[in-house]
């Protein structure tokens, strides 16, 4: 009875993280692009710092809080159908998910000092375009990366041992491939290309691989293979 409460909590995060994620992200899809001027950089976080300021702490419930929540509840299911690896997988996974909040923390601090009055008014133009083209290449290889590892690690556990559905370990896995192929966007200097789309894909496939896992946690479906 505790194990499957449990369960249901960590379903529960896993969609209540998806749903702050993506209302928390989408008003601020319109970042500008790599090369955009200093001006336009320095506009568009003035017109959105209010929007900004509740953006992160937002993102930060959700990633600070419900993502791990939902990260370590998993790897409690997953953890004794790893036991034939000595559970490296799950802690893969489950090191991916505690490294994603710490780059998350330092991705929100730009967001922030950017936004921030006296940092625009007084800063260089070089130093906008830096401190924005950082927070750009954090965003889409950093991130991209350790979603990655946490997609894999888990989802290699749930392919061999069966406790979730077989779709679900592909979608992550599928998933896992596209962010790391699309984060190479960084050597051709085309974040709006077919690689930077790729990214895009895979980070929505991890949003859909999330709610599958958390309704099968809130509907106690995740299963004991025989």
């Amino acid at each position: 009875m505790r194990s499957m409460s449990w369960r249901k909590v960590t379903g529960w995060s896993g969609l209540a993280f998806v749903i702050v994620f993506l209302v928390s992200e989408l008003p601020l899809a319109d970042t500008p692009a790599l090369d955009a001027p200093a001006a336009d950089i320095r506009q568009w976080f003035e017109a959105n710092a209010m929007q900004i300021a509740v953006t992160m702490w937002g993102i930060a419930l959700a990633v600070g809080l419900l993502f791990l929540l939902f990260a370590s509840g998993l790897r409690s299911v997953l953890a004794p159908e790893d036991e034939d690896h000595g559970g490296m997988f799950v802690r893969l996974s489950f090191a991916a998910a505690v490294t994603l909040v710490a780059i998350n923390a330092a991705k929100s601090g730009f967001w922030l000092v950017l936004s921030h009055d006296s940092v625009l008014s007084s800063a260089s133009d070089e130093l906008v375009t830096t401190l924005a083209a950082f927070e750009t290449l954090l965003l889409t290889t950093a991130i991209a990366w350790g979603v990655a590892v946490f997609l894999l690690g888990a989802s290699t556990v749930m392919l061999r041992s069966g406790v979730f559905a077989k779709w679900l370990g592909w979608l992550g896995v599928s998933s896992a491939i596209l962010l790391i192929t699309g984060s190479l966007w960084t050597i051709d200097d085309n974040e709006q290309g077919l690689l930077g789309f790729l990214v895009l894909i895979g980070f929505f496939g991890w949003l859909a691989w999330m709610t599958g896992v958390a309704i099968a946690l809130v509907r106690e479906k995740a299963m004991t293979p025989a």
